[in-house]
């Protein structure tokens, strides 16, 4: 189980969420992908349920009011959790390169020593007076391990053709 930003294509329920509305997607082995939408509590019922928790916690009745999940207990739990490491995904990234030749070659060089497998890639014309000499590069992967994402992007992260706005965020594919 893990909870990070995740880009979501315009159009899917998750991504039409607006106002005072939360919405989870869950999605199982079993059951599949599952969408939960409701209104969210908003300022004033958010500080009546924090004030109260706090009145709980001094009054010695913290057990009762944040019982423990068996999944997160002492005792053995009967879910295997996968590590976060371990989750798959497809990855925007974004870049701010240096406008020169083999610049891309060692980034996508990079990117498939960590077995990341390219779906896109997106350079365009230096435009920006905030970035001399620099461009965007965009990169949209095939789905890859977090722990060889996050590697790759930290080791393109240190390449002197590579500025310091890097942008890594995972993108949901799911039906939902």
């Amino acid at each position: 189980m893990h909870v990070s930003p995740t880009l979501i294509r315009k159009g899917r329920p998750l991504a039409e969420v607006r106002g005072a509305y939360n919405a989870v997607t869950v999605v199982g082995d079993a059951v599949g992908d599952m969408f939960f939408h409701g209104q969210g509590a908003g300022q004033m019922p958010t500080a009546s349920a924090v004030v109260a928790d706090m009145i709980d916690t001094a009054s010695g009745r913290t057990d009762i009011t944040f019982r423990r999940l068996e999944l997160w207990s002492d005792r053995e739990s009967k879910v295997e959790l996968l590590p976060y490491e371990q989750t798959t995904s497809r990855y925007y990234m974004r870049f701010f390169v240096a406008d020169e030749p083999g610049v891309l070659s060692q980034i996508t060089g990079i990117l498939g020593k960590h077995g990341i497998s390219i779906a896109s890639i997106i350079q365009h014309e230096p435009t920006s007076e905030q970035h001399p000499r620099q461009v965007p590069l965009v990169i949209m992967s095939h789905e890859a391990k977090e722990k060889a994402a996050t590697a790759a992007n930290e080791e393109i992260r240190k390449l002197s053709s590579v500025g310091d706005e890097c942008v890594k965020l995972r993108v949901a594919e799911g039906s939902k």
